[in-house]
């Protein structure tokens, strides 16, 4: 798969949420809220409810490594969002995978998100679990 291609499959994911009437905004930039006049960049920005859902999508050779999940946990701290997805065309380390779900990162492999997955995210689920 080409870049462009890369691309063009990603924009599936604003479709998909902009039937669940999300805002959904493609390579966003918004003020960073301990210096305001710095705007980050996130590669897709879900908003909902007033809840925040940060995407960002890689399409390397190379498997993703713990490096850039802690950018993207850092990215979510510290924009207060309410959740993170990392969207990987090649994978992840396992140091990245044990990272990811020690962080609270959504990982997936970009061949295995559904349409029925993305619009899942940046949804709140309840449980309950019995003892």
């Amino acid at each position: 798969m080409t870049p462009k291609e890369f691309e063009q499959e990603i924009s599936r994911f604003e479709f998909v949420l902009k039937g669940r009437h999300a805002k959904v905004k493609w390579d966003a930039r918004i003020p960073d809220p301990d210096n305001p006049e710095q705007m980050r960049q996130v590669d897709i920005l879900i908003e909902e409810k007033s809840k925040l859902t940060i995407v960002e999508c890689r399409h390397h050779k190379k498997k993703q490594d713990v490096k850039w999940i802690e950018e993207i946990y850092g990215r979510k701290v510290s924009l207060g969002a309410f959740s993170a997805v990392a969207v990987s065309s090649s994978g992840f380390t396992e140091g990245a995978i044990k990272k990811g779900d020690r962080l609270g990162i959504i990982l997936r492999n970009f061949e295995e998100v559904t349409n029925s997955e993305i619009s899942s995210w940046g949804i709140k689920m309840n449980f309950n679990v019995n003892y």
